[in-house]
């Protein structure tokens, strides 16, 4: 994973925090760092599974292509988070990823992973509790937004966005919107004109303050109370 591990938010999570400063040495053997530009496509849908990746700066974009010939956006990664683990099972990859901002990223084939994995099995075994913990946040996550409503959903959206990358600007977060409000709407499984209008009401609340993609939290508590209600 290159000079940074140290400070790599992907070392931090649940599946690999335990690991020794020698098996973090040979994790790092594995995963090699690279720089991507804003836009950079790191594989296609149905593209040959063959490489896992690591986040560690930046934002990346998963999608699907649809049979009317759009894309739809199936989610957005955060520094921390594996992706492409399809590779470890299935011979294609069932999304596209693409970087939304210059990004840091670390990838491994899936071959050396395997390798690596059958090295050590105490980390084959956090695999798969990561895995199975992967698999039940994400249905949370489906039951959680299904049951929030516009306000919520779009609060909570942004919520997500300070908590990867906050800014600090006289005592308010700066943002910048990594999606424009048509890709938010897709992730969040509404309209455009819906989350224009949600946006309005944050500004009229003095929670936002909004200029095109440029964004300032003014009071965080209260977009955290917005995303409970």
């Amino acid at each position: 994973m290159g000079p940074n591990c140290t400070n790599c938010p992907v070392l931090k999570t649940s599946l690999f925090s335990s690991l020794s400063s020698e098996q973090v040495a040979r994790l790092g053997c594995v995963f090699r760092p690279a720089r991507y530009h804003k836009n950079q496509i790191l594989f296609f849908e149905g593209g040959i599974a063959q490489h896992l990746f690591a986040l560690h700066a930046g934002l990346v974009k998963l999608f699907k292509s649809l049979e009317n010939g759009k894309d739809r956006i199936t989610g957005v990664l955060f520094p921390g988070q594996l992706f492409g683990l399809e590779a470890l099972s299935d011979p294609t990859y069932p999304l596209s990823a693409v970087t939304l901002r210059e990004s840091e990223i670390c990838a491994a084939s899936r071959d050396e992973v395997v390798t690596f994995l059958q090295s050590n099995p105490e980390i084959s075994l956090g695999m798969v509790r990561f895995l199975v913990h992967e698999v039940g946040r994400v249905r949370s996550q489906v039951t959680d937004m299904s049951f929030k409503d516009a306000k919520m959903k779009v609060a909570t959206f942004l919520l997500s966005l300070v908590a990867s990358d906050p800014q600090p600007a006289n005592g308010h977060t700066v943002l910048t919107l990594p999606l424009s409000r048509q890709e938010i709407s897709e992730v969040l499984e509404l309209s455009p004109e819906t989350i224009s209008r949600t946006l309005a009401v944050f500004r009229k609340q003095e929670l936002i303050l909004a200029r095109g993609r440029h964004l300032t939290i003014q009071n965080l508590e209260g977009l955290k109370a917005a995303a409970r209600r």
